[in-house]
């Protein structure tokens, strides 16, 4: 079942998502319907194509939602973190794979459940609205920047959806990163070192926290 505590969490670090604000009544009855799913570095939550009968709600960690192109190449279309929701789908298939890009705890909300509520049901519809708009902005913008204004781009998304401040724990590799980018490993590598050779950030440490040492310049 979806802990209190984990609820709260969930609700701070959302800025708008499932758990955010809903009243009191409300959460209780998003505990009392919610699952709890737990799943390792790697490992999938839901793959294209599998059918679709829930959504899910990210407690702790990170997941990203990704298609195969050709099956030898990918593109990465979100990651989603801490309050984040997931698992959309149209005319009830997924449209993409879930990966947990390390250990990861969700809620899990059946359909079924969903159904039946609709209060809960327009809370998420407007999720699922502001998720798409975000997307397109997303990809709108990566479509007109060059290389170096993409992954300043994505580093401040993510300083801004992880809490900001002067350490960036970042759950994905560089390989990821250019995956979602657009871009090749080495574009990224080169970008990054540019980045540190202009006193904007840090060097990544062997946990995968890139230290902003510039915040505003970045």
């Amino acid at each position: 079942m979806l802990a209190l505590s984990d609820t709260c969490r969930a609700a701070i670090m959302g800025h708008g998502g499932l758990c955010a604000c809903l009243s009191p009544s409300a959460l209780g009855h998003l505990r009392a319907i919610a699952g709890d799913v737990r799943i390792e570095a790697g490992q999938t939550l839901f793959q294209t194509g599998h059918a679709a009968d829930a959504l899910f709600g990210v407690r702790h960690g990170a997941v990203m939602l990704s298609r195969s192109l050709d099956g030898h190449r990918r593109q990465i279309l979100s990651f989603h973190f801490s309050g984040d929701m997931l698992g959309f789908a149209a005319e009830g298939r997924h449209h993409c794979t879930a990966t947990a890009l390390g250990r990861a705890s969700l809620c899990r909300i059946p359909l079924a459940e969903l159904d039946q509520d609709l209060a809960l049901q327009r809370h998420v519809h407007g999720i699922l609205a502001r998720n798409v708009g975000q997307a397109l902005d997303m990809q709108v913008r990566l479509g007109r920047m060059n290389a170096a204004e993409r992954v300043r781009s994505l580093l401040n998304e993510l300083c801004s959806r992880l809490g900001g401040g002067r350490e960036l724990h970042l759950p994905m590799r560089i390989a990821e990163m250019a995956d979602y980018l657009g871009l090749r490993p080495e574009t990224v590598s080169r970008e990054m070192s540019a980045l540190r050779q202009a006193g904007l950030v840090g060097s990544f440490s062997p946990d995968g926290v890139l230290a902003i040492t510039d915040p505003t310049g970045l």
